[in-house]
């Protein structure tokens, strides 16, 4: 029988469910908590990490309020006690996974659980300890912990730093500034892109009804959450790299890798509806995320792809550059820039840092549309396609930059002697990926003309303009760079790396010239290539073994946050941010091993000794990504009846 006091005017009291995931920051400011995700084991009353509001205002987190809460015994049986003392706190599951699909849901007692809490929007999954054992469960989340602590490490050293010299001083010929920084890393690049649109965009708003004065900030919230998961996405699968001392399994880490990959897929369903150069940011950061081992062909069809999310970065960037020059409109809302606004507040202009940073981010997002028209056989989205890499302004400025700024400046050196120090040695890597990225739009156009079945005259435009790339590649930037080749080991990692990315790439580009010329059958094309061709082949491998024994070191969180003490020591292959061009240059590079084998160019022990290094640098690949292991397993299949006869 009910008690009395259980009843208020007729109505059945319900005892409140007390959650204990909710630091104290968050529980009084009553939004959601996401600790548990970052290591935080519910209940528990002492913890040192952060969740992600804490870590914006760079504090820990403190749960002085679960001291004095009684928890209430009823809740402790709500589930059985097999799934009650086995949760692990992951990125949720989609929704649309059976629940026989979600390797972390439990059926316990005839009954299949997926607990949720109130303080975290992300469902928790429950495993049985018939299924798994208390010690994998503590793996688990060691290895969860150790992504949150060590993504942004992992990011920096590798991504950001890389592409940060590409859009920084020396690397973005559609922006002239010597005093800017030589590295802009993306994420502050983009961050404050945002925080100068918001201040534009502002005045539109002035007349409108009021807002809630949150709604800014809690969106800004939503965003930066969504590119930390991101982040954490990106960088799972180097996980292995990150423990390399400890005595985690392979599937200790893809199991991580596909909880993160999972809930980042999902996130981007709200981040492609969240235009912000943030989200461009986290939208091609996914379209980067390789799809993890063990995600079922049927999963990976059953959502978004990685391709589709860095086509809509592009479209997005797109948008907001024009957002401040014209007006926007589709079936549900106007918005934009009128003349009527601009009168009604001259300050709320175009500013030169605006224009700036704009150009910076016009920039990598040329970068990334280029990248997918040469590895992918997309149409460009930035440029017209067949005349991009010569007519348009940003390549004519990149031409420009080429011959008329940095032509003069390498001479001047070549002329006088120099010392290959730092600060010239990054000036000329940069200046060589500059070419490296016009030698690709031309080999876009070229491979667009072959494909798409224009006229000769077409094809021809956009073969000489594919030669006087390779021309200028070879004329202005072989001789300054070969001069630092020679005192490569005097160098920074930073430089030594991003010499070793750029001509991996480079040359990455001649094997996929070569291969679309000879799948067009246009030997007569393919006879103007011979010594580029030869010399692609011979020095790819030197740079594949320059990657392979050149060591790089990540630093440990300056905060003291993880249990690893040591730095991590690597090779270049392993922490390379773009490993899926590795795999793609391995693939075509064993292509042309075979051919050269089965033509009696080379011997069999020749044979074997190539192909054992493209085999080991995709095992120095992260294996937890499905793409290296099928790379890697097709090239074992491949190797054993060759070698065994």
């Amino acid at each position: 029988m009910p008690k009395p006091s259980d009843h208020l005017n007729g109505k059945k009291l319900v005892s409140r469910r007390t959650q204990f995931s909710s630091c104290d920051a968050c529980r009084q400011a009553r939004v959601a908590c996401d600790a548990s995700k970052n290591g935080y084991q519910p209940g528990e009353t002492q913890w040192y990490g952060s969740c992600s509001r804490c870590l914006v205002k760079n504090q820990g987190c403190t749960f002085e309020w679960i001291k004095d809460t009684k928890v209430d015994s009823s809740q402790r049986h709500r589930f059985p006690l097999a799934a009650r003392d086995s949760f692990i706190h992951w990125e949720p599951p989609s929704p649309d996974i059976k629940p026989n699909e979600c390797e972390s849901s439990t059926t316990v007692e005839g009954m299949t659980y997926w607990p949720k809490t109130n303080d975290t929007p992300m469902t928790s999954c429950i495993e049985s300890k018939s299924r798994t054992s208390p010690s994998s469960i503590s793996n688990a989340q060691s290895a969860d912990i150790l992504v949150s602590q060590w993504s942004h490490r992992i990011f920096h050293g590798g991504f950001s730093t890389i592409f940060g010299r590409w859009i920084g001083r020396n690397g973005c010929p559609l922006v002239y500034d010597p005093s800017s920084e030589a590295v802009i890393p993306p994420i502050k690049l983009f961050t404050k892109l945002d925080t100068l649109l918001d201040d534009q965009l502002h005045y539109l708003k002035q007349n409108n009804a009021a807002e809630p004065s949150n709604l800014g900030s809690e969106r800004n919230y939503e965003i930066d959450r969504s590119l930390d998961l991101a982040i954490k996405s990106y960088t799972a699968r180097w996980l292995p790299i990150i423990a390399q001392n400890n005595s985690l399994d392979i599937r200790t880490y893809a199991e991580v890798s596909r909880n993160y990959w999972r809930a980042s897929r999902k996130d981007m369903l709200r981040v492609i509806n969240r235009v912000s150069y943030r989200s461009v940011l986290t939208l091609y950061l996914f379209g980067q995320t390789p799809v993890p081992l063990g995600i079922s062909d049927d999963e990976e069809l059953d959502g978004l792809t990685g391709v589709v999310c860095t086509q809509v970065a592009l479209l997005q960037l797109q948008q907001l550059r024009g957002r401040l020059r014209s007006c926007q409109f589709n079936g549900s809302k106007v918005s934009g820039w009128s003349d009527a606004t601009t009168r009604a507040a001259p300050s709320a202009k175009l500013t030169p840092m605006l224009v700036d940073l704009e150009n910076r981010a016009y920039w990598a997002a040329v970068t990334w549309d280029t990248s997918n028209s040469v590895t992918l056989n997309f149409n460009s989205t930035l440029s017209t396609g067949l005349k991009g890499a010569c007519l348009e302004p940003a390549w004519v400025l990149t031409r420009g930059f080429l011959v008329d700024l940095f032509n003069p400046r390498a001479k001047e050196w070549c002329r006088g002697g120099f010392e290959v120090a730092d600060d010239i040695a990054a000036q000329v890597i940069s200046a060589a990926g500059i070419c490296r990225l016009y030698v690709w739009r031309t080999i876009a156009s070229v491979k667009e003309a072959l494909r798409e079945g224009v006229n000769e005259d077409s094809v021809l435009f956009a073969w000489r303009a594919l030669l006087d790339g390779l021309d200028i590649f070879e004329t202005i930037i072989r001789p300054i760079l070969r001069r630092c080749a020679e005192n490569l080991h005097l160098l920074s990692q930073v430089n030594r790396l991003n010499w070793y990315e750029t001509l991996l790439h480079y040359y990455l580009g001649i094997l996929i010239l070569v291969d679309a010329v000879e799948a067009a059958r246009r030997s007569d094309l393919l006879l103007q290539l011979p010594e580029i061709k030869l010399e692609a082949e011979t020095e790819y491998f030197n740079i594949l073994k320059f990657g392979l024994e050149n060591t790089y070191s990540v630093h440990p969180p300056e905060d003291g946050s993880s249990d690893l003490e040591d730095i991590i020591n690597t090779s270049f292959i392993a922490i390379d941010p773009y490993p899926h061009h590795m795999v793609a240059s391995v693939q075509l590079m064993s292509k042309t091993v075979r051919r050269k084998y089965n033509q009696g160019d080379i011997t069999c022990n020749e044979y074997a000794r190539l192909s054992s290094i493209l085999l080991e640098a995709l095992e120095q690949l992260p294996q937890t990504s499905k793409s290296v292991c099928l790379a890697r397993d097709s090239l074992q299949l491949s190797l054993q009846p060759r070698l065994s006869t």
